[in-house]
Formats: C-alpha cells, structure tokens, sequence
C-alpha cells in the first residue's frame, strides 16, 4: 500500500555519477522490468558494480557487488530501512518482524529469538524427519509429481507442527493459493504504471484481500487453538501467545497474527524453493547425487537421520549451500535511503531506492570461479573459509539477517537426507525457468518420477 511518502509519488533526485541501464523516455526500464526482473538485474550487473536504471519517474539502484552491499546491509545499515515495495505487502504481512521498523522490529526480533535458540532448535529435528517421511508415505512406484508441490505441502506441515503445534496438512491447498495469489497481487502493483493507494478497488487489491481472508481463517483457527491451551506446548505461537513485557502487557490477536503470517511465508516457502532447486540440481549432476547417497550410508547406515548427526554430513549441507548460492530464494533485497548517504564513490539521496542483486553476486565469476556450474565442494569448510563471508548472502546480512536461518538449514539439511535414503527422485526436466516472485521459484514446478527404496 503505497503512501503519499512513497519514492513512486515523490522519486528522490537521481544520482548522475551512477552508471544507467538504457532505457526509454518516459517509460524507463518499465517494459524489462515487468517481462524479466531477473534478466534487467543482469544487464545492470554488466553496466557497473551499482547501476541504475527507470521505473517510469523513479530511480532503482542495482547493486551487484559483495562490498558495496555489505556497506548497505551491515556497515550504513542504520541509514536505510526496508524498500518501498515491502509496503505492497503489508496487508498480508501487517507489522511483523518482516515489515516492521525502528523500535518495534527490535522488540519483535527480541520476542522472536529465543523461538530459534539452539536449544529449542534441537527439539524441532524429530519433526522435520517424521513429517518429511509422512510426505514420502504417499510416493509410490513410478508416482509423477510435482515435486514443487510436494516441497510446500511437506514444509508447511513441519512449519505446522514446529512453530504452531497443528496439523495443517489439511490447509495445504489454502494456504499455497492465498500466499501464490497475495505475491502476483504484489507483482502486480510493483510492476503497474498505476500507483494508487491500497483503498482503491482494482483487480490487484481486490486479489490481495481475498488471499488475506483465505489465510487469515487458518491463522486466527491456530491462534485460537493456542489461546485454549494456555501452556507452552513447545512451539513459536506457544511463545508469542504466553510473552510479556516489562508492564506485564501480552501481545493483542492481531499482533499475534502478523507474526504467524511472517512465519508462514518466510517459514516454509523459502525452504520449500530451496529443496526444489536443490532436486533439480542433483536430477542433472547425479555424480553428486551418488556422492550424498556415499556419505548418508556410511554416517547413517540405513537407519533414520537426526539433528545430532548433521555435523558429520558435511556433503549434505554443501550440496544445500551450493544449491541457495545458484538459486537463493531471497534473490534480492531492498532498501529505501532514510538520510543522504554514501555508497562506494556515489552519494545517494535520502529515499533513494537501493536493491541487493544477492542471486548476481552470487553468480560473479571473481567470487565464485565457473558460477553457473553446480559445484559443492565449493561449500566446504575449508573453500569456505578461504572466501570473504560477505560474497555469500542467502539469509542477508546486518540487524535484518534471516532470524530462521539456522532452523531453514536444519530442516534443509534433514529433509534431504531423509528423501535421499528413503526414495529415488529423477526430475523429468534438465531446464526450468526461474520465476520472481516474492521468492525465487521455478516456474511450472518441477515434474519428477519418485518412487521409495526397498
């Protein structure tokens, strides 16, 4: 919902020492800006570590090297706060640790936190297999999937049971269509020439709302549950539900909701890309598929795989890191400028619209030699250590960093050691076309053969 403070109402001066993309009059960069984020991204990369390019009226500065984005997130991170564009989503995501800024994101991020201690975390790992072997309960010989599809539907159950203690597998279908329907409705209003208020009835807005009250009816059903028990059951809305502050004051439903909203969508559809892409990856290298099946037989032994076991399968988590490093589903992020400020050699003016390339940072070949090849002993320990941390950026960095990160990794890490010991999954495609939206995703799924193992 933009406001009347917005840069797409009032865009900042532009910067002349920034290199531009080319573009149109008037128009800009709008035209590839709608057809192919991802691809203008690209170009701007080829013009200049920062680069700028058009939205109609307003300046968007691509950044598209590891320093200067660590200058915005970590090093000047108190000189900018999250991009106007986040605003399109704040009828989904109300003022949750996401959306929120200033005063309230630090006591959200402080309410939230112990949620995703490692003490807490070691509790969920149970979970994460059980639910990731009921999902594979159901593949059967020769079974075609979605494997896209089967991602999400497993994800949301472990979110279900790990941070809201509910079942929601039953909610699969609602829950994916309201998120799917409230990212386009937010493409929409990004990508439109038209920027008018939330209040206005378009097509776009009346789309957001209808995936607002889908998912609020499975939201406000856990919040309810949760406030009927009363007890810390071990789980996120437990937490939130029980939390006070220094006056005593709990949070309201409402408050509650937004939260659970957050953890819903940031909770198991950037997990559920992950896996997916990771699947594709391994469907065209099968050396390093043959490489993880090696290392789980000999840690495992044909036995289940536990949170205890995941420091000695230190190919299981490369092969999950390589796969964030080619396809991070968080494969950018902006920032809005609230104070003149200084970037590399460019001073950039309050409101200035700035957006992390993480995906073609990731994808440079100074930083990562071959970038495009599927190479996971890049992510070992010792290659890892011998790289600049900041080239690296699935989960941001800075006061923002991804507070889930840890608990994404283990369920990552779980899930596909448990769907690689206990089934065969043969991906029917060698080519998928990225798709851009709230999160990076590949469009049309990923068809695949799946069957269990003996």
């Amino acid at each position: 919902m933009a406001t009347a403070t917005s840069p797409f109402f009032s865009p900042p001066q532009i910067v002349p020492s920034v290199p531009a993309v080319r573009g149109l009059p008037f128009l800009g960069n709008m035209l590839e800006f709608r057809k192919d984020r991802l691809a203008l991204h690209d170009l701007a990369a080829e013009v200049g570590p920062i680069a700028r390019f058009q939205i109609l009226h307003v300046p968007v500065y691509s950044v598209n090297d590891a320093d200067l984005a660590h200058e915005v997130l970590v090093e000047k991170d108190a000189s900018f706060k999250k991009s106007a564009g986040l605003s399109f989503l704040m009828p989904l995501l109300g003022e949750g640790l996401l959306t929120s800024e200033g005063e309230v994101h630090k006591k959200h991020r402080k309410l939230l936190a112990p949620a995703f201690a490692p003490k807490r975390l070691a509790a969920y790992g149970e979970v994460m297999v059980e639910e990731t072997r009921r999902q594979l309960a159901t593949w059967h010989r020769g079974k075609h999937v979605d494997l896209s599809h089967e991602m999400m539907e497993m994800t949301l159950a472990i979110a279900g049971r790990t941070m809201f203690d509910a079942d929601v597998r039953g909610d699969a279908s609602t829950v994916g269509t309201g998120l799917e329907m409230a990212m386009r409705s937010m493409l929409a209003s990004i990508t439109s020439p038209l920027q008018v208020p939330y209040s206005w009835p378009l097509p776009r807005h009346q789309q957001m709302r209808r995936a607002v009250k889908m998912l609020d009816a499975v939201v406000y059903r856990m919040i309810a549950d949760g406030r009927a028990a009363n007890r810390d059951k071990g789980d996120v809305l437990s937490m939130l539900l029980l939390a006070r502050d220094e006056e005593g004051t709990g949070l309201t439903d409402p408050q509650v909701r937004d939260e659970v909203m957050t953890l819903l969508l940031a909770g198991h559809e950037t997990t559920a890309n992950a896996l997916t892409w990771t699947w594709y990856e391994l469907g065209r290298n099968p050396a390093a598929l043959a490489r993880l099946e090696e290392e789980l037989t000999h840690v495992l032994g044909g036995r289940a795989v536990t949170a205890e076991d995941l420091p000695n399968l230190p190919w299981t988590a490369a092969v999950i890191d390589e796969a964030l490093r080619l396809h991070p589903p968080a494969y950018q992020t902006g920032r809005e400028a609230t104070c003149d400020v200084t970037i590399g050699a460019h001073r950039l003016p309050e409101r200035s619209i700035v957006v992390i390339n993480i995906r073609g940072i990731h994808r440079r070949a100074d930083y990562f030699p071959a970038p495009l090849a599927f190479r996971p002993e890049r992510m070992l320990a010792e290659h890892k250590k011998a790289r600049p941390r900041h080239h690296y950026l699935p989960f941001g960095a800075g006061s923002r960093v991804c507070i889930g990160s840890h608990f994404a990794l283990m369920e990552a890490q779980l899930s596909l050691a448990t769907m690689v010991a206990g089934a065969r999954v043969r991906p029917t495609v060698t080519t998928v076309v990225p798709e851009p939206l709230v999160t990076l995703r590949p469009k049309g799924g990923l068809p695949a053969i799946v069957e269990l193992k003996v």
